[in-house]
């Protein structure tokens, strides 16, 4: 079982979502300790939170213990991730144009599902709160169930990625629900409508529905491109109509991607782009109150740290770990082949995270970007810039500190700022980082 784990009070289990495990999940750091509840809520604790944490205090108890200041070393880092991605396998039966992981064939060494289960059982040890099972295709693995259900088991919330075509009722019946999400992807790019004469849109929706009535919490995942920036508004519209979770993520030209660059959105996108981007984001903002501890909300916790510390958090609070061992900083990385830190089939992963000296991003900050970014428009703290990214700076300019934007992106973040000023007014809901302010090159702080 999961290390740090409490059973949330009795009294307080009725105002938390539906299909959500009632219990608190927590782990040590040098400042105190981070903290997940049911809820979904993360946040940074003072040490003298340990006592009601042991007792399974509620959210409301805690916060007079939340961390108002914390130093923030260049090679600052969890103790932990607080999300990993495990590609259990490369094998899929599709051969998607935008895979960043060139999904098809098995990687020629991949991890035995012996180590696999060894590696989320040093997960529970360590107190990461949220795992990713993804592939290539996760459901084509003969052990799929075996691995799913132990990282349930241990206490992880778990997120499934899959394309959707294996899931019928015999291998859903074996799936638990509680904490659990499962996320398919429609973004006309994939191919499961094909063979049934459908269009993508039409045999994911249906299959998501089929998912969704069966229990579980289901989540669209969308890789927004030129090629489909026309029909996102149909998507979006459906989520809120069917009352199912979507997240987007832009395409970026890595694994098979790069050899379809013609995917790239182009300026002539942007308003399309950026009105898809607040529907979601307002979306969230409703739908999200209705799921418990998931990577949606650790995410959005990681992103909210990312513009307090001015660094990224991957390789610092996630990490994704390839089908071959390899562990990388996050799926940029991992697509794009740099930033590697370690193989799991040669050391144990707390080796590989604990391991500063030897892992470039750990060195990587914003301030490696001044240069880059000094003329740039959007270079102002009213602005979330993400192009301070390694990993996409690898793709589009061969080095770790160039700018990880294309224009298309540049515009999107000007147009998506005001849009969201005009419509939403409101800041950020992350609790974890109350108010921080940026005093220093080492140091952030505020009051909670």
């Amino acid at each position: 079982m999961y290390r740090y784990t409490t059973p949330y009070p009795v009294e307080a289990k009725p105002s938390l979502p539906d299909k959500c495990r009632p219990i608190i999940r927590y782990h040590e750091e040098s400042f105190g300790y981070l903290v997940a509840f049911p809820s979904g809520k993360v946040g940074m604790y003072k040490h003298s939170v340990l006592p009601l944490l042991v007792k399974g205090a509620t959210i409301e108890e805690c916060r007079p213990h939340l961390l108002s200041q914390l130093s923030v070393p260049t090679e600052f880092h969890f103790s932990t991730p607080l999300m990993a991605w495990l590609e259990i396998t490369r094998k899929c039966n599709l051969q998607c144009p935008h895979c960043f992981v060139e999904g098809g064939q098995k990687r020629s060494s991949e991890l035995s599902t012996g180590r696999i289960l060894q590696l989320l059982e040093e997960w529970a040890e360590m107190g990461v709160f949220s795992v990713v099972i993804t592939g290539g295709e996760p459901t084509i693995h003969p052990d799929f169930i075996t691995i799913v259900r132990h990282a349930y088991e241990l206490g992880f919330a778990v997120s499934i990625a899959t394309n959707g075509m294996a899931l019928r009722p015999k291998l859903l019946d074996q799936i638990p629900q509680d904490d659990v999400i499962i996320s398919m992807s429609i973004d006309e790019a994939h191919g499961q409508g094909a063979a049934r004469g459908v269009s993508d849109f039409e045999y994911v929706t249906q299959r998501l529905l089929q998912v969704r009535d069966y229990g579980f919490n289901t989540s669209i995942m969308t890789t927004t491109t030129h090629e489909n920036a026309r029909g996102l508004e149909r998507i979006i519209d459906w989520a809120l109509a069917n009352d199912i979770s979507l997240r987007s993520v832009p395409f970026v030209p890595m694994g098979r991607g790069s050899l379809y660059r013609m995917m790239l959105n182009t300026t002539a996108d942007v308003e399309l782009a950026a009105r898809f981007w607040l529907a979601e984001e307002k979306w969230e903002r409703v739908r999200d109150h209705k799921l418990g501890l998931c990577t949606g909300k650790i995410f959005n916790f990681l992103l909210t740290m990312v513009f307090a510390s001015r660094r990224c958090m991957s390789g610092r609070g996630l990490c994704y770990v390839d089908s071959s061992g390899d562990v990388y900083p996050c799926t940029t990385c991992s697509g794009a082949r740099v930033l590697c830190g370690g193989n799991v089939q040669y050391n144990q992963f707390q080796d590989i995270w604990k391991n500063d000296e030897n892992w470039a991003i750990r060195r990587i900050t914003w301030k490696d970007f001044e240069k880059t970014c000094q003329d740039c428009p959007i270079n102002d703290d009213k602005y979330f810039c993400t192009g301070r990214c390694p990993g996409s700076s690898s793709v589009h300019n061969n080095t770790l500190n160039g700018c990880g934007m294309t224009e298309f992106l540049r515009r999107s973040v000007l147009r998506r700022e005001e849009l969201f000023r005009e419509n939403v007014r409101s800041e950020p809901r992350v609790e974890a980082v109350p108010s921080f302010l940026i005093s220093s090159d080492e140091e952030i702080g505020g009051k909670a």
